[in-house]
């Protein structure tokens, strides 16, 4: 691979552009696709410039050598991508498809990963519109549409894909498909111009990290190590690893591309364009950050607004959150699959409200918590990182991983003590210099230990300081969080009455905030 890399970049000359059809960086830091000199500026993305890179591309698979080429694979089947679709993704997930792009430059197996609906799939498909002019449209094997797929169903779609019978020999042998097939395969890679082969939805084929089908373990494995022009793009939640131990990406050279959800101003666009122009930004900001911009839940949101109306949705979500609940229903399974022998702490892990330190995540360790069980649920793209010290859970997974939780009393007195044995700024002017004690208040809330979460307000002047910074809001929220649902009916949350003001479980509050 290095050598022939050498080689292709000795093509460039000084105008630093190769000869071949794949992707490189010229020597002025730009993209280059191919002998081709469509360039996109790496510093500066533009959805505009990968549309331009896209028709120049078509164009150029008009050309004889190139028709010859794609003329001799039968498609596979693609999924479904409308004009306005495409429009979107290259507007909107012009870092990633760049990123990727470069990527597979230098790496024989891309995989893009992340949570459940977040657009892998679609930033897949996405992909192939970039691919070089000589290269036919890919190869594309969906799992979840073959949850029972052998190694021989994968054969006999590729030796179809590629008018190569000979990789189906077994077939007409009346045997199962074994190594030597797999060598067929690779064999014929080897003597081919560049493919790309798509694996698409591999976890459902994962029991844990691993493949429950030794056959499937063989293909992929021989896939990695043999010589061959082919790029293999996989889509999988979790990172794949093999039956000799290692990881479907060699994790010293490649990485896997996590796939977020979509920037807030994208987020919010997407909402406006999508029948909720009327709305406030501030409100679609609101829902945009609530679902951390997942489309899936966005494309949720926009669906009850043209079935209820705009103002009835914004008002009423809970529409919103029985959809969400079916939807989890139905991907149940494969939640509870995929979260494997770490399920217990992602549980707990789940009460968390924001990113926190390895140090808060191991705190709700139990004696059985393998140690390891952090970089396995980062690798089931259960877990977020980034990469410098902050971990979380995506909202739909923490809401699913909450639900499960048996014993949520203890975990929150557990996270609380976390957070009030943290020191406190003497001097403190905002109320980020505060937010362990909000979060400390909180768990003592949902642990039901409201005389804690009285001690947090008042002990450390907490009402004071909020008030004196103008966050009334949140201290009304405190306030209320330790107050029965009707003060002068439900019986009082608090044990100890009379100490800081409290009488009958009702709060005095500060005349300046009755006033507001």
């Amino acid at each position: 691979m290095g050598n022939q890399q050498s080689d292709r970049k000795n093509e460039r000359g000084d105008a630093g552009i190769t000869a071949g059809g794949d992707v490189y960086i010229d020597n002025t830091g730009q993209l280059a696709i191919g002998k081709y000199i469509t360039q996109v500026k790496i510093e500066t993305p533009s959805g505009e410039a990968l549309v331009k890179l896209m028709d120049s591309l078509d164009q150029k698979r008009q050309e004889s050598v190139n028709k010859e080429i794609l003329s001799s694979y039968i498609t596979s089947a693609l999924p479904d991508y409308p004009l306005q679709l495409r429009k979107f993704v290259t507007e909107n997930r012009v870092d990633e498809l760049t990123q990727a792009l470069i990527y597979l430059q230098d790496h024989r197996i891309l995989l893009i990963s992340g949570v459940g609906g977040v657009g892998k799939t679609t930033l897949a498909r996405a992909l192939i519109e970039t691919r070089p002019a000589n290269v036919p449209l890919p190869f594309w094997f969906d799992f979840s549409k073959n949850e029972d797929a052998t190694l021989g169903d994968v054969l006999k779609k590729l030796a179809s894909y590629m008018n190569s019978p000979d990789i189906a020999k077994f077939k007409q042998e009346g045997r199962e498909a074994g190594q030597e097939d797999i060598n067929r395969l690779t064999g014929e890679l080897q003597k081919r111009e560049p493919v790309w082969l798509v694996f698409d939805n591999l976890e459902i084929i994962l029991d844990d990290r691993n493949f429950h089908d030794p056959d499937i373990d063989s293909l992929f494995t021989s896939l990695m190590d043999s010589t061959h022009q082919a790029k293999i793009i996989v889509t999988s939640r979790t990172l794949p690893k093999l039956g000799n131990g290692e990881s479907l990406i060699d994790e010293m050279v490649g990485e896997k591309h996590d796939l977020k959800g979509l920037k807030l101003d994208f987020a919010v666009d997407y909402l406006t364009k999508n029948g909720l122009d009327r709305e406030e930004r501030e409100q679609l900001e609101e829902l945009a950050n609530g679902v951390d911009g997942h489309p899936l839940a966005l494309r949720l949101l926009i669906g009850l607004a043209k079935k209820f109306g705009v103002s009835d949705t914004l008002n009423d979500l809970s529409m919103y959150q029985k959809q969400k609940e079916d939807i989890i229903k139905k991907t149940r399974r494969l939640f509870d699959k995929l979260a494997g022998d770490e399920k217990e702490l992602l549980e707990r892990i789940s009460v968390y409200r924001q990113p926190e330190s390895l140090a808060a995540i191991k705190r709700l360790f139990i004696n059985k918590t393998s140690v390891d069980a952090v970089e396995q649920l980062i690798d089931k793209s259960l877990l977020e990182t980034d990469h410098n010290g902050s971990y979380w859970l995506h909202p739909i997974v923490r809401e699913f991983a909450y639900d499960d939780l048996e014993n949520k009393i203890e975990a929150h007195k557990v996270v609380y003590q976390y957070y009030i044995a943290h020191h406190v700024p003497e001097k403190r002017t905002k109320k980020e210099d505060v937010q362990l004690l909000i979060e400390a208040h909180h768990h003592a809330c949902m642990a039901q230990e409201y005389d804690k979460a009285v001690d947090v307000i008042f002990d450390y002047n907490l009402d004071e300081d909020l008030d004196k910074w103008g966050n009334s809001r949140t201290l009304v929220v405190l306030y209320q969080r330790i107050l029965p649902e009707d003060p002068f009916k439900d019986k009082p949350v608090l044990g100890s009455i009379g100490t800081h003001g409290m009488f009958s479980g009702i709060s005095v509050l500060p005349t300046s905030l009755l006033d507001r």
